[in-house]
């Protein structure tokens, strides 16, 4: 059974010195290897629009999650530095904040400090949540000659928008400091391919993680990582030590193989045509139980929708822990109503939240940022949605507003009553 799983190519990829290195023992493995990542650079060019000479110029596919491809990154540019001295010195991350943990922990398991650059709310009356490059370009002046990298991100949960990426790689490019760039799942917005694209030419930029399950519909597992320049790639598979499992690229070259240009494309189409409708029942469902959508322009895959009815209190919940357990409790519950539903991948957050990691203290965690006005619940138009499950997925919210709303009426009149 294992052998059958596994196509008869137990020997892996790559050799203990690099990664992509054929290996003798291995001609299948090693020659389906090259195979997959020809297929999966031309599927990010022709597909999703990443720039041939610039963006996808290099690339190599890795049997590892977005975050420890992120590790691998990092530790590949810090060892590119030629100077002893200047590697020992370069210790230190910035990372324009995201609530997701994986990055976080990446530059951690890399040995190296993070400092988490605030975010803040969007000046031009909108819900969103965007880069601080004031907060950016005094973090490299206050850590000058300790900055290896900058990591940003585009591809984030509403109402988080993409880093303005282009302003930050000419930051990275004047004080000469590297700049990789988080696109886990962006490679299924044209909007998000065009921004790497002039954060490219504008800029620096020295390397795009992007995850394979999240953009080619495969099993968690692995990611490719693309660069403008030749010798970050290289780089990037000599670090990897050992062989590595072939697996997770089995999985793309066959995904690849089975969808073909045409197939991957009108998935893209797909997505682009259920965009419209999909924001418009969002906001229908939340105009019917006194809720609004997030006014978030720039974020075309996520979307979010305000959960202030579901919660009785309001004010400063920083002033009063009592308050912020019974609303965090409210919003949390709604949020389990619809996982025994069996709706997975949204998002509920409740304000006034906050989480540790490492050294860090995260408050308003979930939304990116300290003190954002609204709880709220998010949903991704997501490469791969079909309009069946889109329907499917609007009457099951619909119906976990409803049941949350009688149940509530249902535990008021027992309390009044006893």
């Amino acid at each position: 059974l294992v052998s059958s799983r596994h196509f008869g190519l137990s020997h892996g990829i790559g050799r203990s010195g690099d990664i992509t290195e054929p290996q003798p023992k291995a001609a299948g493995s090693s020659a389906l290897a090259k195979l997959a990542l020809c297929l999966a650079l031309d599927a990010m060019r022709r597909g999703s629009g990443l720039d041939a000479r610039t963006a996808a110029a290099h690339g190599i596919l890795l049997p590892l999650c977005t975050g420890m491809s992120m590790s691998l990154v990092l530790s590949s540019l810090r060892d590119g530095i030629s100077s002893e001295e200047e590697r020992q010195k370069r210790d230190i991350v910035l990372w324009s904040r995201i609530d997701q943990k994986s990055c976080y922990k990446a530059i951690l398991s890399a040995g190296m400090t993070c400092v988490v650059i605030p975010t803040k709310l969007d000046p031009e009356n909108t819900d969103e949540v965007v880069t601080d490059l004031d907060a950016m370009e005094r973090a490299l002046k206050e850590n000058e000659g300790r900055v290896l990298a900058v990591i940003t991100t585009t591809s984030c949960f509403a109402p988080r928008i993409p880093d303005q990426i282009d302003e930050v790689g000419k930051l990275c490019m004047k004080e000469d400091v590297c700049h990789v760039i988080n696109n886990a799942y962006g490679l299924q917005c044209k909007k998000t391919c065009k921004l790497i694209n002039r954060a490219c030419t504008v800029g620096r930029v020295d390397a795009i993680v992007c995850s394979t399950d999240k953009n080619f519909l495969v099993p968690v597992g692995g990611a490719i990582v693309v660069s403008p320049k030749d010798e970050v790639i290289r780089n990037v598979g000599k670090v990897y030590p050992g062989r590595a499992s072939a697996s997770p690229i089995i999985d793309l070259f066959i995904t690849l193989l089975s969808m073909g240009l045409e197939g991957y494309s009108g998935l893209l189409s797909e997505r682009n045509r259920l965009l419209p409708k999909f924001e418009q029942k969002f906001s229908e469902i939340a105009e019917k139980y006194g809720e609004r959508i997030l006014h978030c322009p720039r974020n075309t895959i996520s979307f979010g929708i305000t959960l202030d009815t579901l919660t009785r209190g309001g004010g400063d919940l920083s002033e009063d822990e009592t308050l912020k357990k019974k609303v965090s409790k409210e919003i949390t519950y709604f949020g389990s109503m619809l996982f025994t539903r069996c709706v997975s991948g949204t998002r509920v957050v409740p304000r006034g939240e906050s989480k540790t990691m490492g050294n860090d203290k995260f408050i308003g965690f979930g939304s990116s940022t300290e003190k954002y006005g609204n709880p709220y619940m998010t949903a991704a138009c997501a490469i791969g949605l079909g309009e069946d499950e889109c329907d499917e997925f609007f009457a099951r919210l619909d119906k976990a507003f409803k049941d949350f709303f009688a149940k509530r009426k249902k535990d008021d009149a027992k309390k009044a009553g006893s």
